[in-house]
């Protein structure tokens, strides 16, 4: 059969490289691994190899739908545009709002839509959501997300720290790197506050668990560095080089963390902590590896900013990977035009973390969604739910199957999927970019956000705006804008479809303010980013409870993307929620009861699972459940305050507190 090579164009660090299969008459059949992709070769994840069943799922979108009362009927494109032109047309753009996120990590599907909302002045959202917090920290010390070559660094490094990455769930091709170097004789560190997938999986060949108290990540790192200095470990000729405000960190972490507070703060054994100290210090060639997850905190930006400081007074600065979207420097203006934005109308971006108090004053009139499922993955969503069903509020949902949100929509109208657009993926974990052609025809009426969007545009007046290139054109244009990028046949063959690692790019300056490493923020920085990293308790964003409630990704579900598929559910199984046998017990709880997960914001009725892999006073929750299949109707994301983390206005899923009781 056909196959036509692509990329998974989900919200995953892997990207994995693919091959779209196509039957005799043109159909699409499945995914299959790309052999030729550097960093997955040849193997997709469970998850993704099964992203068929989305795209030909009873749950998929064929043709717009229209609320009539309580319930969707079915429409056509010309009655949805017509309806558009309605109750939007009359509508200023500050009444305006453009809802996306990761949905399809394509150049072009995720940033073509915004050329409407910048054409109408309209508001946008910050994207807050994930790993704001962690970027705008990373960046204020280390400057560019490139970090070091994955492919080849992680077997040669001698010393290899997992900081807050489930590789095992999220990361899942670099897992067999890191087990190869354990194998080899590195030293691997997993640093978690439960003992995840991967602690379990690399501890059981010898790697050794750190695991400590959530939102206590900085105190350990400032606590390392405070030790690198006092022992003479720090070459601070190189560092007078380097960066600026080295002079301040030592100041402020020197004496600073007795091996009792330390203990006191974070549950770390002093022995573990002293292991991670010798491995760390005496190494040639660490690799620290951090996730995403741990910034999620109402003090995740110190969290993140600390561990950079950690690499570089270390002198290996450049060996930490946060992400390594910078490697690419693809030039993608040219899709969302921000320059046509009528005067007045710049900077309206609002909060992602607090949308449901932003949507709650009725500030718009209209709402569009792509790519995004706000009802189900946004802070105090419960919130956002009842906000986006108030009448006085049209709202759009382009989406490729159903979801929570498009259940509360006034308008659903039905997008492509990947074998049916053309675009262009890069990654944020690896440094491979992959071109992805149209490789058959969309089913129904479904229409990509390119077609869809345009024809909003044009519905709205805004046509001229809109412009009138295909796909190929619009990936072309990057490609164009983009050219200096790429060295020797990189371009050739990326045209050609094949996956192009790039070569690293020349010339790529620090990207900090002062162009140095700053380990200690500029007086006028944002706050949260000034002066030297410190730790600070993370406060729980007003919510309050017995236990600190954790959020994780879900073994068998994708966000919320394979909610479409009824294996990926029944592999999930029934909504539950884990914690420590002795915590369960002490109130009472048996395995499989139900029980009510609460705080100020919301209640959920779950399963309690008793799990000796999460510590005391935890709980963990996987994945989205589908709110369907939970009594009350709404989310985890319920429990979650709308406040934000002390850098980039990140959303804080890690911080809420709850409380725990049987139902009955």
């Amino acid at each position: 059969m056909p196959l036509h090579p692509s990329a998974c164009p989900l919200d995953c660090p892997d990207a994995c490289g693919a091959l779209l299969e196509t039957d005799a008459e043109g159909r699409f059949v499945r995914l299959r691994g790309n052999p030729a992709h550097s960093w997955s070769q040849g193997t997709l994840c469970s998850k993704t190899a099964a992203y068929h069943e989305v795209v030909h799922g009873p749950q998929r979108l064929l043709e717009p739908q229209l609320r009539e009362g309580d319930r969707l009927r079915p429409a056509t494109w010309e009655e949805a545009l017509e309806v558009i032109r309605a109750r939007v047309g009359g509508l200023d753009g500050n009444r305006v709002l453009g809802l996306s996120y990761a949905g399809n990590m394509g150049q072009v599907a995720r940033n073509f839509p915004s050329r409407l909302f910048h054409a109408l002045g309209a508001w946008e959202a910050d994207g807050a959501i994930c790993d704001a917090t962690a970027e705008a920290a990373h960046a204020a010390v280390l400057g560019a997300a490139v970090g070091p070559d994955l492919e080849v660094e992680v077997e040669r490094s001698d010393v290899i720290v997992v900081w807050g990455a489930e590789l095992r769930r999220t990361v899942q091709h670099l897992y067999p790197r890191v087990l190869r170097a354990l194998r080899a004789g590195a030293a691997v560190f997993v640093v978690d506050v439960w003992r995840s997938d991967t602690l379990e999986s690399l501890g059981a060949h010898g790697a050794i668990p750190v695991v400590l108290r959530p939102g206590t990540d900085a105190a350990l790192a400032l606590a390392l560095v405070g030790r690198a200095f006092a022992a003479g470990r720090v070459d601070e000729a190189r560092i007078e080089e380097q960066a600026r405000g080295w002079r301040e960190l030592r100041e402020a972490t020197v004496g600073a963390w007795t091996p009792e507070r330390l203990q006191e703060v974070t549950g770390l054994e002093p022995s573990t902590v002293e292991a991670l100290e010798q491995a760390l210090f005496a190494a040639q060639r660490p690799l620290i590896k951090t996730g995403v997850g741990f910034a999620r905190r109402r003090n995740g930006g110190a969290s993140m900013r600390a561990v950079c400081a950690l690499a570089a007074v270390l002198g290996h600065a450049d060996r930490l990977h946060f992400e390594s979207g910078d490697h690419f420097g693809l030039d993608n203006s040219s899709v969302a035009r921000a320059h046509q934005r009528p005067p007045g109308t710049e900077g309206r971006v609002l909060s992602h973390a607090a949308l449901g108090l932003e949507l709650e004053r009725r500030r718009f009139g209209a709402v569009f969604v792509h790519g995004h499922n706000p009802a189900a993955v946004c802070p105090d969503s419960a919130r956002v739910r009842r906000a986006l069903a108030d009448p006085g509020c049209f709202v759009v949902v382009h989406e490729l199957a159903h979801t929570e949100t498009t259940a509360l929509a006034d308008l659903v109208l039905p997008a492509t999927a990947l074998p049916e657009q053309t675009d262009l993926y890069r990654s944020y974990g690896h440094r491979v970019l992959q071109l992805s052609r149209r490789a058959c025809e969309a089913p129904g009426s479904c229409r990509s956000n390119v077609d869809a969007f345009r024809a909003i545009g044009v519905a709205l007046g805004a046509g001229e705006a809109m412009g009138m290139e295909t796909e190929e054109e619009l990936v072309e244009g990057i490609l164009q804008a983009s050219h200096g990028r790429f060295q020797g046949d990189e371009l050739a063959r990326l045209r050609a479809g094949e996956p192009v690692k790039l070569a690293p790019r020349a010339g790529l300056a620090r990207g900090t303010a002062s162009g140095r490493i700053e380990l200690s923020g500029a007086a006028d920085a944002p706050e949260g980013l000034r002066g030297v990293p410190a730790w600070g308790p993370d406060d729980g964003g007003g919510t309050q409870g017995a236990f600190r409630l954790v959020c994780l990704p879900s073994v068998a579900t994708h966000n919320t993307t394979y909610s479409a598929s009824a294996r990926h559910r029944a592999r999930a199984g029934a909504p539950c929620v884990y914690g420590a046998p002795e915590d369960l017990q002490r109130l009472g709880i048996q395995d499989g009861q139900a029980v009510r997960v609460h705080n100020h914001q919301a209640s959920l009725t779950l399963e309690a699972r008793l799990d000796p892999r999460t510590p005391p006073g935890l709980l963990r929750i996987e994945g989205f459940p589908l709110e369907a299949d939970i009594p009350e109707g709404i989310g985890v994301n319920a429990l979650i305050p709308p406040t934000h983390a002390d850098a980039g206005a990140g959303a804080v899923t890690g911080s809420a507190f709850v409380d725990l009781a049987p139902v009955g």
